[in-house]
C-alpha cells in the first residue's frame, strides 16, 4: 500500500509543477489569418470527393470544424442579441455564410491579425446588413 501512496504523491507533485515560460499554452482565440486558412480548407474539403476529400480532412479536421462552428455560433448569437444589425436570409446555409466571411477576410487583409470572432461579426454585419 505504501508504494502506491508514494506513486500517487509523486504524480500529484509532477502535476503541480509550474509551466516554464517557453511552454506557454496556445492562445484560446485565433486570428483572422488563422480563420481564413481554416475556412479555405473547409471549402476545399466540401468541394472534393473520394480520396482527395479524405486527404483534405486529414490536414486539419479540428480547424475546419472550428471555422464552421465559429461562424454558426456568431450567426446564432447575432440573430438573438442583435436582430436589427444582422439579418441572414432564411435558408442560408452555413457553407454560404462561411463563404461570405471568407470574401470579407479576402477584401480586408489589413484586419487579419484581429480576433476571429470579432471579424466574423464584422463580416456578418457587412454582408447581411439589415434593411
Amino acid at each position: 500500500m505504501a508504494p502506491a501512496r508514494c506513486l500517487l504523491v509523486v504524480l500529484l507533485l509532477l502535476a503541480l509543477q509550474p509551466v516554464r515560460a517557453e511552454q506557454e499554452p496556445p492562445p484560446r482565440t485565433g486570428t483572422g489569418a488563422l480563420l481564413q486558412e481554416r475556412c479555405q480548407l473547409y471549402f476545399e474539403f466540401l468541394g472534393r470527393t473520394g480520396a482527395g476529400r479524405e486527404d483534405t480532412f486529414s490536414q486539419d479536421p479540428f480547424g475546419m470544424g472550428y471555422c464552421a462552428g465559429l461562424v454558426r455560433g456568431v450567426v446564432i448569437a447575432a440573430q438573438s442579441f442583435m436582430p436589427d444589425r444582422v439579418c441572414v436570409p432564411p435558408g442560408t446555409t452555413i457553407a454560404q455564410t462561411v463563404h461570405r466571411v471568407l470574401q470579407y477576410l479576402d477584401q480586408h487583409p489589413e484586419e487579419n491579425r484581429e480576433l476571429d470572432v470579432e471579424l466574423v461579426l464584422r463580416a456578418l454585419e457587412d454582408r447581411f446588413r439589415c434593411p
